[in-house]
Parts: structure tokens; sequence; C-alpha cells
């Protein structure tokens, strides 16, 4: 699969300021490629697909920023900031395009985070002011009953935005390097390991993907493929790397961003999407892989694509193996803080869930124990992608807690297993690391994902959650994960076995729970059921 090589006819890629691409494009009219491609009707994906150019685009903003300079309150601070929610549309772009054109800062909170996770976060940030559209009105008054301080603001809809008629011009007005450094969107942390945390993107963060295309000793990374190419993806644009997709990916390396109906995407629909939309590329949560895969219909959309990206959890070993001979099954990697990581595409099939480091990250693999390497960012002035170290300017090395092991037979090639806070100490002082044995439960064909738990008991907790319609009673289905769990076991010493005997089902009622990037949220899942746990020791 030949991939586009940069520079891109008519690109000065590296130091350009993101709004300041879109204004330019937005000049080009139709002779670029067009901003997005949405259903003509969401209802019936057979209708087509209709673009909305980089003109349109602009000129939205524009309507945007004129509408913004009116509601919001007068200040003489400089990068005055709000937060922003709203359903899964257009808005979230075309407001972050507004913001940097009045140069004030957007916050992002996530929907899936608590009430009191918002609330800290608008304070970290000192935010005063919440946008949401009149549909938001509820679950966003119901967080600011415990802050009356902060004031909400109804948001039109995306239709009084994306309008025909032109607006009044408001063009970003600094050149690189004096606005580079300056704040434009907090995203925040997904609370896998923890309370999530604000992250300020300055407008050089967002701008990864154009420093990477500058560089001139560059291997095929992710953005060779994404460039020039129509892609799908359902992450929301309030969460970096949904915002990467609908405005850097599109603005740098002119892709264009395919959407869907809104709403949960289904098996059925991407399939739909997939062939209606015309998608070269999709990137996607690994549970809906493995959706689309227990169908012959998911199999056959999903190779008919040149490339499937896969973030937010490790991509089963069933789903990637059947995928991988047929089409280019790519992990991303990457954190809040760090963005995504500066990785190279190979072609080794047997390894499509393993990946290399580009010399300019900066990562270095330090062994911690057995296999296990910590992946360490290190500062280096040669490096040009070091996102990390513009989050943490005090800091020469940056640990991510992340786990790899090396290929057994591809040297260089690496694999994300887990952290080193999945690790389960027991009461006994010895314990084990659930994300390198999980994945075995996982390749069981009933079972949708498994965890480890037990902190602090004698033995370890087996949680279970199956695939939705499995009809077996639990002797059954406790009989058939026998040989999975003795496949584990074979991993563990005799004080940190696996035992059928304490293995949980996930009920209905109390599925677990999922990060904003859609993988399993560890410690609240496990918290969800302490007495469960504590029955099988009482």
């Amino acid at each position: 699969m030949v991939s586009a090589t940069f520079p891109l006819p008519g690109a000065a890629h590296g130091k350009r300021i993101l709004a300041t691409v879109i204004e330019n494009r937005a000049k080009e009219g139709t002779n670029t490629n067009p901003w997005i491609s949405l259903p003509i009707n969401d209802q019936d994906l057979s209708a087509g697909y209709r673009d909305i150019t980089f003109q349109q685009l602009n000129n939205a903003a524009n309507h945007a920023a004129q509408w913004l300079s009116q509601a919001l309150p007068t200040t003489s601070e400089p990068f005055q900031c709000f937060a922003y929610a709203g359903p899964k549309d257009l808005r979230y772009a075309i407001l972050a395009v507004a913001v940097a054109k009045l140069q004030k800062v957007m916050i992002l909170p996530s929907p899936l985070i608590t009430p009191e996770a918002q609330l800290r976060i608008l304070e970290k940030k000192n935010c005063q002011l919440y946008l949401r559209p009149v549909e938001m009105a509820g679950p966003v008054d119901a967080i600011l009953q415990k802050a009356p301080h902060i004031e909400s603001i109804t948001v039109p809809g995306v239709e009084e935005f994306l309008r025909d008629d032109t607006a009044s011009p408001v063009v970003y007005g600094k050149t690189w390097d004096e606005g580079k450094d300056d704040p434009w969107l907090v995203f925040h942390t997904s609370g896998t390991t923890g309370n999530p945390k604000p992250i300020t993107y300055t407008h050089q963060m967002m701008a990864g993907a154009d420093t990477a295309a500058s560089l001139p000793d560059i291997e095929e990374t992710h953005i060779h493929q994404y460039a020039q190419r129509r892609w799908y993806t359902p992450l929301p644009s309030l969460h970096f790397v949904g915002m990467l997709m609908s405005l850097a990916m599109t603005g740098f390396v002119n892709m264009t961003s395919v959407i869907g109906p809104p709403g949960p995407p289904t098996p059925k629909l991407l399939i739909d999407i997939f062939h209606y939309g015309r998608i070269d590329g999709a990137l996607l949560m690994p549970a809906l892989i493995d959706q689309l895969c227990l169908l012959p219909e998911g199999v056959e959309a999903l190779r008919e694509l040149k490339y499937i990206h896969y973030a937010g959890a490790p991509l089963s070993a069933k789903s990637g193996n059947l995928l991988a001979p047929y089409t280019q099954v790519v992990p991303c990697v990457g954190s809040t803080e760090a963005g995504g990581y500066f990785t190279t595409i190979h072609q080794n099939k047997d390894a499509w869930d393993y990946l290399s480091f580009q010399k300019h990250s900066g990562a270095e693999f330090e062994h911690r124990m057995n296999d296990l390497h910590e992946l360490v960012f290190v500062r280096r002035p040669e490096c040009a992608m070091q996102q990390i170290f513009q989050v943490y300017p005090d800091r020469d090395s940056f640990g991510t807690d992340d786990l790899w092991i090396e290929h057994p037979v591809h040297k260089g090639l690496w694999k994300i297993i887990g952290r080193s806070d999945d690790y389960v100490y027991l009461a006994h002082g010895d314990g084990l690391h659930a994300s390198l044995l999980e994945p075995e439960i996982i390749a069981h064909p009933s079972v949708k994902t498994a965890i480890i738990g037990g902190h602090g008991k004698i033995s370890p907790v087996l949680l279970v959650e199956l695939i939705p319609g499995v009809e077996l009673d639990n002797t059954a289905l406790k009989e058939s994960l026998k040989p999975y769990i003795e496949k584990v076991n074979v991993h563990c010493h005799d004080c940190v076995k696996l035992s059928s005997e304490r293995l949980i089902f996930a009920t209905k009622d109390k599925p677990f729970l999922v990060t904003a990037k859609g993988s399993v949220a560890r410690l609240q899942t496990l918290a969800l059921y302490e007495e469960e746990i504590a029955s099988l020791f009482a």
C-alpha cells in the first residue's frame, strides 16, 4: 500500500498555526480537498454524502466568532476561557476555530466523567462560563447546581453557524512565533488512573502533524495514511484524538473527515458508513472492531478498507488476526499529555499489534522486571516531536508508566501490554501484572472483556463481561473458561494463580465502566464489584 509523501503539493509544512491554515485553505475554494463529508440523509445513507469545504468551515467559524463576541462577557483578561458541552456535531470544530480567531480558550469536559470531576477541572482553569445548546441545558444545569458562580450561556444550533450568507471576517492575526505557545483548547485525561486532569493544548501542540510532515528524515507514520484520504472515526471532538482528526489532520495533511449519523454507531451503521462514505480508513475503538468481527459482513467490510487504526485499548488477537492478512491494522498509542506517540508503521503482518518509535520522539525503553520495559521520553534538543516537554517544561525525562514487551523475533518492535499501576498486589506480598494476562481470557469467544483484581486479598479475582446475547448458565460458562484460566496460570506462581472459584460475571445492571476513550475503567469497575469480591473471601 503506497502512502502519501511529504511535503504535500503547495503545503509549507511546519511552523503553521491551524487557524491560519484553515483561512488559507478557504481561499482555495473548491481547489482543495473537502473538510468534511456528511450524509445527505441520516436515516438513509444510500442517498450519498455531501461535502463541506474549508470555505464553508471558515465562514461558519466567522459566524461563530461574531456570535461569541456578543455572547461572552466583556473582559480585559487575555485568553478568556469557557467550557463547552454539546451533542456530537460540527459545533465542536466550528467553535474551536472561532476560539482560535478570537484568541480565547475552550474547555471540553466529557459527559462520561462525574459532575464533581467536571467542576474540579473548571475550578483548576478558573472557568466562570459554561456554554451549551438548549438540548444540553438539563445535564449542564445539574452540574452547575453546586457552582452558582458559573454562568451558563445557550449556544445556537449548528445551522446558525453553517450558513450560506457571508460573515464579516475574523482573521487570526499572529505569526507562528507570536502565537505558538498561546493556550487554545483544554482537554482532560480519561481518568483511567485517577481523577481526570485538564491539559491545555497550545497552537504548537495542535500542530504536531504539521511539524512531523516537515521533517526531512521522517519514516512512514500515521499521517502518511491520513494524508489526502477519506477517514472515519466515531471518536468525539471533545477528545483530543477526535479534534485532531476533525481539524488538524484535515487542515494540515488534507484528510477529509467522513461523518456518520448522530448516535452510537451499530455494526450495521458502520458497514453503511464505510460503503456509502467511500472510506479509505477508519480509526475505531477496539470494542467496535470486535463487534464487527462477530458478523461475516462486518469482517468483509473491514477487510475492504485500506487502513484500520485502533486506539484507546488493545485490540483482541481474535479480531486482529482476522483482519491483518487483508488490510493494514495499526495501533494508535498516546496520551492526552504526550499526544499521539510518534511511531513508525511497519509491514510485518505477524506483528500487527507492535510498533517502533521514530528518533524524533526521544523514546527509550527502561527495563523494569522480567520482559517488561517502561516507555520513557528523554528530552533531546535535536528531537522535534516531544510534546510532553511542552506540558512539563521543567522535566528532562518523563516516565509514562506504560509497560511494553519487545517482539521475540522482530527486534525493535514493541507492544504495549498495560501500565505499572495494573499490578495487583496481594496480601502475602506477591502479585501479578493483570494486563499481561487478561488477553488470554478475552480470547474466549463469549468474552467481551475481563479484568483481574483482588488488591490486598490472598488470591486474585477474575471479573468477566460477556458479549451481549450470550445464553449460557454460569456453570457452563465457568467450565468453558477453565482452559483459558489454565493457560493464564502457566505464567503464574501457585500463590497468584486464577481459579474458576474466584470468578465473577458482570451483570446487565452493572456493566463494566469505560473511560472517554473506550477502555475499561479498571479501578472504578473493581470498586463497582467490591461487595461481590469481598464475598468470595468471607
